[in-house]
C-alpha cells in the first residue's frame, strides 16, 4: 500500500496506468463519505490508457489519517496540492466529484500553480439556502443507520481502518462544512486563469435548482460548461463512455499550456466554427496536431507558439492543391453528415463555386466560397474544374432568375428542371423569347427570357431597388418553412433575408446572429428592406442568442420565414393587428442595414 505524509495527514493512493515524460498526471478526488476506489474504480482503468491517474483518500477517509480530527476544503485542498508535489509533479489534471468537486474548485482558486487543467463536477462555489435546509437531515449519523442501511454499511467498511464509529464523527463534520463553505464571490472566480471544466447533471438534486455549475462556469475566465440533459449527480456513473470521451477531449485541447494559448487564441480571433475550423493543439510531445481551415490559419499558429513544434501534423484542410468545383444542378442540399438522412445546413444554388475538401464515393465534403459554410453535398451536383475556370464562369454571367421559379428545358425541349429565385447565370443565346443558359459543365438549357433580369437591370440596395426586390419576395409567402432552405422550394429565416439581399448582389452571412454582428446598426425606425432581429436571453448569464431574423415592409409589418406559421409569412409589431404575435415583440433586439 502506497502513503505519503501531507501536511501532518498519511494520505493513502492508489495509481493507475503509467508516467509519460512531460505529460501532467490525473488526479481524481472522491466526493462526501466516499473513498478514492469507492468513486473512481470504474473511470480510473479507462483514463489510464492514456495518463498516469492518481487516485487518492482524501484526509480522513479510508486509509488515510486525520490527526487533528478535522474537515474542511481548504485543508483538503492544501492536500491535494501538497500530494502533488510530493509525489514529485508539478501539476495535474485535477478532477473532482461532489465535495470533491468543491476540493478541486478550491485547489484551483487557492493553489492554481499546481493546476494542469481543473473539472469540478457537481461543485458549488458558494452555500445556497437549499443546501442549509436539506443537507443537515440527510447527515445525520442516527438517521443514516435507521433509514439507510446500505450507506451505513458502507460507511462503517469504507472507514473501518480508522476507527470502528468514526464514520459517525466524519458525517458530522462533513454536513457541517457542506453548509459553511465554499463562499467565493464572482470577483473571487474571475480570478482563475486555469483551464476549467464544469460538469454538473442537469437534474442534479443538489446543485441544479441553483444552477451551481452554471454560476462557476460563468464567472471562470474562458470556462467551460457541460450539463448533460435528463442526468443526475454521478454523471462519470451515470454516463461513463460519454463522461470519458468530454474528460478526454478537454484535456487534449487545453491540457499544454502551449495549447491552452492556442485554445485562447481561437476565443478571441476564430470563435465561430462556421468561418472556418481552428482546433490547432500541441501534445505533451510537442507535436503539433489537429486541424484549420488553410494555410493561414497554421502561419497564425505557428506564430501564435513561443517555440516550433517538436513535429509538424497539424491537418490543414484546404491548400493551393484542393481542387475548386461549381454547383452543377439548380439546388443542392449541403448536409452536416454524408448522409440523405443527415441535417440541411444549408444549400447551395447552381453556378456558386465550393472548394472540395473530401470526397468519398457519392458525397464530398466542401466549403462554399460565398458564405464559408461547409457540409456534405452529393458529389454528382458538382463540377469540378480548375480555378481559372470557376473565375471565368462566374464574371460570365450576366442574368439573374427572377421567377419564383424558372422552368428549364434542354434540348429536345425536355422540362428537366426549375430553377429558384436568385440564381445567377450564363446566357450565352437568346432567340424568340427563349434565353439559352449555359451550365458550369457546357450543358445548355433554355427558360424564359422573361424569367430573367440582365444584371444591368438588377435592383441595388437603393429605395427603388429595395422596394422592387420586396414586391420580388413577397411572392414567397406561403412557401413551407425548411431548415436550411436558401430557395422557394423553402426557406429557414436566414435563407430568406439572404436571399433578399443576394438579389440587389450583396452577400451577407448565413445564419441570423452573423448578420446581426455584421451588419450597421439602423437606429430609430427601421425603413423597409432593413433586417429584424430576435432572440431569446439565456436565463443563466444575461445573455441574448439572436435566433431568428425578418425583413422590415416599413412601419409594423414584417415578412419572415418562421416554424409558428410552418412557412413565410406577414406579423406585425401592432399590438392591434391580427397577425401581431408576442413572442416577436418581446424578443425583438433590433434592426441592422447591409448595403
Amino acid at each position: 500500500m502506497a502513503f505519503v505524509t501531507v501536511n501532518g495527514a498519511e494520505i493513502y493512493y492508489q495509481t493507475y496506468g503509467r508516467k509519460r515524460p512531460g505529460q501532467a498526471p490525473i488526479y481524481l478526488i472522491h466526493g462526501a463519505t466516499g473513498t478514492g476506489h469507492s468513486n473512481w474504480n470504474k473511470v480510473a482503468p479507462q483514463l489510464a490508457e492514456d495518463f498516469y491517474v492518481i487516485v487518492p483518500d482524501c484526509r480522513g477517509h479510508g486509509r488515510s489519517t486525520n490527526p487533528n480530527m478535522t474537515y474542511s476544503f481548504k485543508e483538503l485542498a492544501s492536500d491535494v496540492a501538497g500530494t502533488i508535489r510530493a509525489l514529485g509533479f508539478e501539476r495535474a489534471h485535477v478532477i473532482g466529484h461532489s465535495n470533491g468537486g468543491n476540493i478541486a474548485l478550491v485547489t484551483l482558486v487557492e493553489h492554481p500553480d499546481v493546476i494542469q487543467t481543473c473539472i469540478p463536477q457537481a461543485a458549488n462555489a458558494w452555500v445556497s439556502p437549499d443546501l442549509v435546509e436539506k443537507e443537515p437531515p440527510i447527515f445525520d449519523p442516527d438517521f443514516i443507520q435507521r433509514e439507510r442501511s446500505l450507506w451505513y454499511e458502507e460507511l462503517v467498511n469504507l472507514h473501518a481502518p480508522l476507527g470502528e464509529n468514526y464514520w459517525r464523527d466524519l458525517v458530522l463534520m462533513t454536513v457541517k462544512e457542506i453548509i459553511s463553505e465554499p463562499n467565493y464571490t464572482p470577483a473571487d472566480l474571475a480570478r482563475v486563469s486555469r483551464p476549467t471544466l464544469m460538469i454538473q447533471g442537469e437534474v442534479d438534486r443538489v446543485n441544479a435548482p441553483y444552477k451551481h455549475g452554471q454560476f462557476i462556469a460563468r464567472y471562470i475566465p474562458a470556462a467551460e460548461a457541460w450539463i448533460p440533459k435528463g442526468i443526475a449527480h454521478t454523471v462519470h456513473d451515470e454516463i461513463m463512455t460519454e463522461w470519458l470521451e468530454r474528460v478526454r477531449d478537454f484535456i487534449a485541447r487545453r491540457g499544454t499550456d502551449a495549447s491552452e494559448k492556442l485554445y485562447r487564441y481561437r476565443l478571441e480571433r476564430h470563435q465561430d466554427s462556421r468561418k472556418g475550423i481552428f482546433d490547432p493543439r500541441l501534445n505533451a510531445d510537442g507535436v503539433l496536431i489537429g486541424t484549420v481551415l488553410n494555410e493561414e490559419m497554421q502561419a497564425e499558429v505557428l506564430k501564435v507558439l513561443d517555440v516550433p513544434p517538436v513535429e509538424n501534423k497539424l491537418k490543414v484542410l484546404i491548400t493551393k492543391e484542393t481542387p475548386w468545383a461549381l454547383i452543377n444542378r439548380p439546388l443542392e442540399d449541403v448536409r452536416r453528415k454524408p448522409s440523405i438522412l443527415a441535417e440541411r445546413v444549408s444549400q447551395a444554388r447552381m453556378g456558386e463555386s465550393a472548394r472540395v475538401i473530401e470526397t468519398n464515393g457519392d458525397w464530398s465534403l466542401v466549403r462554399l466560397e460565398h458564405d464559408g459554410y461547409s457540409g456534405w453535398v452529393h458529389s454528382a451536383s458538382l463540377h469540378i474544374c480548375a480555378e481559372s475556370h470557376v473565375r471565368t464562369f462566374q464574371s460570365q454571367c450576366n442574368v439573374i432568375v427572377s421567377a419564383v421559379l424558372a422552368e428549364a428545358q434542354n434540348d429536345e425541349d425536355v422540362l428537366v428542371q426549375r430553377i429558384p429565385f436568385a440564381t445567377l447565370a450564363y446566357r450565352v443565346d437568346e432567340k424568340e423569347a427563349l434565353s439559352f443558359l449555359q451550365l458550369p459543365d457546357g450543358r445548355i438549357w433554355k427558360v424564359r427570357s422573361q424569367d430573367l433580369t440582365p444584371l444591368e437591370n438588377r435592383p441595388t440596395t437603393n429605395e427603388d431597388g429595395i422596394k422592387r426586390t420586396l414586391d420580388l419576395i413577397q411572392r414567397f409567402c406561403g412557401v413551407p418553412y425548411l431548415w436550411g432552405g436558401r430557395t422557394p422550394y423553402g426557406f429557414d429565416c436566414s435563407g430568406l433575408a439572404g436571399t433578399f439581399y443576394s438579389f440587389m448582389g450583396v452577400t451577407i452571412p448565413r445564419d441570423a446572429d452573423q448578420q446581426y454582428l455584421a451588419g450597421e446598426v439602423v437606429e430609430g425606425t427601421p425603413a423597409p428592406g432593413d433586417l429584424l432581429y430576435f432572440g431569446e436571453k439565456n436565463e443563466d448569464d444575461d445573455s441574448v442568442h439572436i435566433s431568428h431574423v425578418a425583413v422590415s415592409l416599413g412601419g409594423d409589418l414584417f415578412l419572415h420565414s418562421n416554424g409558428a406559421d410552418w412557412g413565410t409569412s406577414y406579423n406585425s409589431f401592432d399590438l392591434a393587428s391580427k397577425i401581431y404575435r408576442k413572442w416577436l415583440h418581446e424578443n425583438y433586439r433590433g434592426a441592422r442595414r447591409f448595403r
